[in-house]
């Protein structure tokens, strides 16, 4: 289940050609291609040319330089440049178990969970689910900007972004050593991908807010909440995904913690059982009960209801049984999905049980703002009696790299009902 350097190798495929080829097929993406086929703007020689009119611009100068830095980058270096973008993230430098351990600790400031604290532990999802998590698009089932779909863009055909021959970036390769950090940092900063909710922010929000012994995740989340349920109160996880590899990735990771060495300081000072079980299901949630009678197995067991549910069509993940394919339109989203999941939950929760889901507005692909934190919530309050919203803060990044996340600025919502 582990991803190693070695697969990703097997994904991308190096190239070994002469600097004047490499020169002669360079080009740049163009950034409005919706085909998904990564369609070619225009060669680098005639993109520089067209860009670099103004007379106090850096760039004309130090072309040749540029050239071959990247040759440098995607030839000679090639693989040592790409072992330094999977060591940054995705390898684990650390054993299974350091990431089924999560540190104690709260994240809440006022009425504001922080959601980057210990963000390092997020890394256990991102490696287990690494082709299908890298793989994600934005909004497009066409996305031309997902990561690896330019990874291989750039390593098998030399076809870059345009950021990447922009003046800031432009520099930042003519300084190329033998460190590939900032490039990496410029290249995932304008490329898509999907979202895992912190681990750590997930057992925070637990421990502060939910109380009890079984869990109920309608989404899997990457495997990240299994993860956090690991080091959590909780004893008992049930879920559901509708993504083959992240239900077998999650009874692999139960298989990890029911083998792993066992701790004698919690067998000394801890007097109840520290046994923890999973019950995971491949079946979207809003189909449990007609394809597993979940209702019935269920009711009046459920403690907590904690999870980020799907943003209608801003993340694509490789699925056939994706929310928005069943319900495309989003009204007929709302209800279908989203309202029968609620109804659902609320069949098997226990009297006081607490219901909790993260999300926030987005754009669309028309540009216009999709409210889509007040219709969940809206549609949660039918059902459910309002008890508490927080805020989730993920990054201190702000301005136009952060709106292309799409999300609404650096917060999420959490909005917490009760039975």
């Amino acid at each position: 289940m582990i991803t190693t350097f070695e697969d990703l190798l097997k994904e991308v495929n190096i190239q070994q050609i002469s600097f004047d080829d490499f020169c002669s097929q360079l080009s740049i993406l163009d950034i409005s291609d919706l085909s998904g086929t990564f369609k070619v703007r225009s060669d680098i020689h005639v993109f520089l040319a067209r860009v670099t009119k103004k007379e106090n611009d850096p760039r004309p100068p130090r072309v040749d330089l540029y050239l071959k830095k990247l040759y440098q980058m995607l030839v000679t270096d090639a693989e040592a440049s790409l072992k330094q973008w999977f060591d940054r993230y995705v390898a684990l430098p650390n054993p299974i178990e350091f990431y089924l351990e999560l540190p104690e600790g709260n994240s809440l400031t006022d009425d504001t969970f922080m959601g980057m604290s210990n963000s390092k532990y997020g890394r256990l999802s991102k490696n287990l689910n690494f082709e299908n998590f890298y793989n994600t698009k934005k909004l497009y089932t066409n996305d031309s900007e997902y990561v690896l779909g330019l990874l291989k863009a750039m390593y098998e055909r030399f076809h870059i972004r345009n950021s990447l021959a922009g003046p800031a970036f432009f520099d930042h390769i003519c300084k190329i050593e033998d460190s590939y950090s900032q490039i990496w940092t410029d290249f995932m900063m304008g490329a898509n991908k999907a979202s895992v909710f912190n681990p750590y922010t997930y057992k925070s929000i637990l421990d502060t807010v939910f109380e009890g012994e079984t869990l109920f995740a309608p989404v899997m989340g990457w495997n990240s909440y299994q993860q956090a349920f690991y080091s959590s109160k909780f004893k008992h996880f049930v879920a559901t995904d509708v993504i083959p590899s992240v239900v077998n990735n999650g009874r692999w990771m139960q298989t990890q913690y029911d083998n792993k060495p066992e701790n004698p300081f919690e067998r000394l000072f801890d007097s109840g059982s520290t046994a923890k079980t999973s019950d995971l299901y491949l079946c979207p949630s809003e189909q449990l009960d007609a394809k597993h009678d979940f209702v019935n197995k269920y009711r009046n067991t459920i403690d907590a209801v904690l999870f980020s549910p799907p943003y209608f069509d801003l993340e694509i993940y490789p699925s056939e049984n994706q929310s928005f394919d069943s319900y495309p339109d989003y009204d007929d989203w709302l209800q279908g999905y989203w309202e029968e999941t609620v109804k659902l939950c609320k069949q098997v929760m226990k009297p006081g049980a607490k219901f909790g889901f993260v999300i926030s507005n987005y754009r669309t692909k028309a540009k216009e703002e999709r409210n889509i934190s007040k219709d969940m919530q809206e549609v949660v309050a039918k059902h459910l009696t309002f008890d508490k919203h927080y805020k989730v803060r993920w990054s201190a990044m702000s301005g136009s790299r952060q709106a292309k996340k799409q999300r609404g600025g650096n917060f999420e919502d959490l909005w917490v009902f009760s039975v």
